[in-house]
C-alpha cells in the first residue's frame, strides 16, 4: 500500500516540470570558446544581462558539466545552457531553446559571438 502511494505521488509530480518557453523538443546550438570554463560563464552571465536576460545556475550534470536557466523579465526559463570543460583551453557550451523563439535564438546568438574570443 505504502509503496502504491508513493508511486501515485511520484506520476503526480513528474508532470510538473516547468519548461518555460524552450519547449519540449528545443533547437540546440553548440559554441566553442578560447578559455577557461569560469571566464566563459562570467561571459555568459554578462552578455545574458546585456541582452536583458538573467543566467541562473541549476544542478550541476555528472562529469562536471555546469547547467544554467537563461531567464527572461518574467523569470520564465527561455534556454538552458550546459557548460563544459572541452579541452585543457577551451569550452563548450550547448545551447537549448524554443524553435518558435526568435528573441531566445538572437540572444543565444549574441552569447555566442562576443563570448566566442575569450584568451585563457
Amino acid at each position: 500500500m505504502k509503496a502504491l502511494s508513493l508511486a501515485f505521488v511520484a506520476c503526480l509530480l513528474s508532470g510538473c516540470v516547468d519548461l518555460g518557453h524552450v519547449s519540449a523538443h528545443p533547437e540546440t546550438t553548440v559554441g566553442y570558446f578560447s578559455g577557461h570554463r569560469a571566464g566563459v560563464e562570467a561571459c555568459l552571465a554578462r552578455e545574458a544581462r546585456h541582452q536583458r536576460l538573467r543566467l541562473q545556475a541549476d544542478d550541476p550534470l555528472p562529469g562536471g558539466v555546469d547547467r544554467f536557466n537563461l531567464l527572461d523579465a518574467h523569470d520564465e526559463a527561455v534556454a538552458w545552457i550546459e557548460v563544459a570543460t572541452a579541452s585543457r583551453r577551451e569550452t563548450s557550451a550547448q545551447f537549448y531553446y524554443a524553435p518558435d523563439e526568435p528573441d531566445a535564438a538572437r540572444a543565444v546568438a549574441a552569447m555566442l559571438a562576443r563570448c566566442g574570443s575569450i584568451s585563457a
